[in-house]
């Protein structure tokens, strides 16, 4: 693999070409933004460490010119600047359709470098399509399931069911590194199929075994587009003797308003089932206040990237306490992901949120852990 290093700062230059040159990239690096366009002409790297912070052309120039001339590779920021500014800059290169991969702040140490390249390694031994088939076929795409908790009584109000690639070379993998390729493969209406049919499953497992827990699911835009959803889900449960209401259908921001008319025919459908329908990230996404008000949402998940750090940002914290009460006002049940720690737990039920999810009470785990997992959570009430 090739590596680029763009850091006006030469002995960070040296630091990351001698740890990326001993993991067995081809390393090159310049000082001198304003000669970056003039090495893509000759070196075509797959990986691209670049300073934010640089003199003679700003960052921001500079993804602009990488978005023309290397669109195909990972892209890791590094700055000395704010964590804002780091974030803005990750959001703005992805918009510019560059793979955004990690944002580091300086100073960077040799085990950061190590993490970072040992990521960027793994996921460049990528899979064939045809691998990626076998997974789903084979049963190598799994469900792990993360606790939602109701923040108020401490009662366990369900889970949000999540795709885990238990890789036999490679681990457990998460969708960031999957799931690009299964769309691009044509395979993710498979992939939906085995989720839902799995997760339907295991929410009728619990249903017999007398608990009575909700099971999330996401889907994308091509799944919201299937007018014989509704029916296919309705299907299932019957089959599996489970509640409809048992199931919540968990959609982005940006996915719902792709379509918006079919989708809202969807999404109508589902909930005529009582299969409830959840907005995922929400304040992430390009919806008008107009069109959340239309589409027959249930719930209202909270991005996590608020929630992880409205306890040390003003402005997330307010932006947190804003979509509780917008969520509130029009009547749906609002979920706060990314809980990590009891400050942002306590925060959160302060401000009235219903239910949240996270590290905190629970990280994602297979079934048979969660059946532990819960039974001593209600044992000991977390």
């Amino acid at each position: 693999m090739r590596l680029l290093i763009i850091d006006d700062e030469e002995d960070i230059c040296d630091l990351i070409a001698e740890v990326g040159t001993r993991r067995g990239l081809d390393a090159r690096s310049t000082c001198n933004a304003e000669a970056v366009q003039q090495i893509l002409t000759d070196f075509t790297p797959d990986v691209i460490m670049m300073d934010l912070m640089m003199p003679g052309i700003d960052g921001v120039e500079l993804l602009r010119l990488l978005s023309e001339k290397a669109k195909n590779a990972k892209l890791c920021l590094i700055s000395g600047s704010d964590t804002r500014v780091l974030n803005s800059a990750r959001r703005l290169g992805s918009a510019h359709g560059l793979d955004v991969v990690a944002a580091l702040e300086k100073p960077l140490g040799i085990q950061t470098l190590n993490g970072f390249f040992d990521s960027v390694i793994l996921s460049g031994k990528a899979d064939g399509a045809e691998a990626r088939a076998q997974a789903i076929a084979s049963g190598e795409i799994k469900l792990y399931y993360q606790p939602v908790i109701d923040l108020a009584s401490r009662r366990v109000k369900g889970v949000e069911a999540l795709a885990r690639w238990l890789h036999p070379e490679r681990g457990v993998l998460l969708p960031d590194e999957f799931l690009e390729q299964i769309t691009s493969d044509g395979l993710m209406q498979a992939l939906t199929d085995l989720v839902i049919k799995t997760a339907v499953q295991q929410a009728s497992v619990w249903h017999q075994g007398g608990e009575r827990l909700t099971v999330s699911m996401n889907v994308t835009a091509s799944t919201l587009l299937d007018l014989a959803l509704p029916d296919k889900i309705a299907e299932m449960c019957k089959q599996q003797s489970l509640p409809q209401e048992m199931l919540i259908l968990e959609v982005t921001e940006t996915e719902a308003m792709r379509d918006v008319t079919r989708t809202m025919d969807v999404l109508l459908r589902m909930r005529l089932r009582n299969i409830g329908v959840s907005i995922d990230d929400f304040g992430t996404g390009h919806s008008s206040l107009r069109e959340l008000q239309r589409m027959p949402f249930s719930e209202l998940k909270i991005d996590k990237s608020f929630v992880t750090d409205m306890a040390n940002s003003k402005d997330c914290a307010v932006i947190v306490n804003s979509i509780i009460d917008l969520g509130h006002n029009l009547g749906l049940k609002v979920i706060a992901e990314g809980i990590e720690d009891q400050r942002a737990w306590d925060m959160l039920r302060e401000k009235g949120c219903d239910f949240g999810q996270g590290f905190f009470m629970g990280r994602p785990m297979a079934a048979s852990d969660f059946s532990l997992w819960l039974e001593n959570w209600n044992k000991n009430k977390g």
